[in-house]
């Protein structure tokens, strides 16, 4: 099966330029929800994806065909909020988070799913303010350990595919990941002690 993405890049590069439309349509919430979550402003994630996509159209003639598109997009949008950031100076799960201590770096894939509860308004209650707990934890986390995290537990991309979009090894990016649960256990344990098995994470 051709890849829908290469045959819209083959098509735009033919001279329609109209079908570049299909490759916004196909990828703009996905990149807005990666730069918002990296910079925490809705405005600035829709200038951030603005650009990408001018800088993606501007670029097709030199995008390699045999790498993933969705990869490319991510890239090229990663390094336009690294660079807004640099110049300015979640899944909403928390299970995870419970086994962040027992994982070894490089075991990337292993979260655990959320054991369901029976439903109540207290229960919501809980879940919301869990959800937005975590939302912020997230966002506190430094940059280097943020973007693996956001794009591997948000946005299931697998180590190997955020390795080639960060520049970064396997094993780094599972180093990464494996610290990033590590501070957001210990931001939050205090708050949520019964979804810890041990406690506090170690320090970082």
């Amino acid at each position: 099966m051709i890849d829908p993405d290469i045959q819209t890049v083959d098509a735009v590069l033919a001279g329609d330029t109209d079908a570049f439309g299909q490759i916004v349509h196909r990828h703009q919430d996905r990149l807005y929800d990666l730069a918002y979550r990296l910079t925490g402003n809705g405005t600035e994630a829709e200038d951030i994806v603005q650009t990408a996509f001018i800088k993606i159209f501007s670029s097709l003639s030199d995008f390699n065909k045999t790498l993933s598109f969705p990869n490319w997009a991510y890239t090229i949008t990663l390094n336009i909020s690294r660079n807004r950031l640099r110049r300015k100076r979640i899944r909403t799960f928390l299970p995870f988070l419970s086994y962040a201590d027992e994982i070894e770096p490089g075991a990337v894939g292993t979260t655990q799913e959320p054991e369901e509860h029976n439903s109540s308004p207290d229960d919501k209650i809980s879940g919301d303010a869990i959800r937005k707990d975590l939302e912020e934890a997230i966002s506190r986390l430094p940059q280097d350990m943020k973007a693996p995290f956001v794009l591997f537990h948000l946005h299931d991309q697998p180590a190997k595919d955020i390795a080639s979009t960060m520049g970064l090894t396997p094993n780094a990016v599972s180093l990464r990941l494996f610290k990033a649960r590590e501070r957001l256990m210990l931001d939050l344990s205090p708050r949520y002690p019964e979804y810890f098995k041990r406690g506090l994470a170690p320090t970082v």
